[in-house]
């Protein structure tokens, strides 16, 4: 009988080659974190948004306050497994709407994964 050995680091991989994660971890880097993150296509639309600024401009100041709710997490909770904080999304009508995100941590694997909290049940947190 074979065994199917499920490697979190190649499904990660396998999710960000489908598509289904954008790897923001240069960008990451960045802002603050020390490990690789990546953001689910509908958290990587809900902040860029449309805007005439530029993606990255956007996409740096959401994993700045990514980091700075993890951080904030760490040290006052000690609970950093997963994060909750709501985000204002820009909406195609020049307004923001409140989101609930989550910032899921790995405590074998190093790495982050960020998504909004009605993706939570799905299988994307990898």
């Amino acid at each position: 009988m074979n065994k199917v050995i499920l490697d979190p680091t190649h499904i990660r991989q396998q999710a960000i080659d489908d598509e289904l994660l954008v790897d923001h971890s240069a960008l990451a880097e960045n802002a603050g974190f020390l490990t690789g993150v990546a953001v689910t296509k509908a958290v990587y639309h809900g902040v860029i948004g449309i805007s005439s600024k530029s993606v990255d401009d956007h996409q740096l100041l959401f994993l700045q306050v990514c980091s700075a709710q993890t951080k904030i997490a760490l040290t006052d909770y000690k609970q950093w497994q997963r994060i909750r904080f709501y985000y204002p999304m820009p909406t195609s009508d020049g307004f923001f709407i409140p989101k609930e995100v989550v910032i899921k941590c790995d405590i074998n694997h190093p790495f982050v994964t960020i998504m909004l909290a009605s993706e939570e049940g799905t299988q994307l947190f990898l």
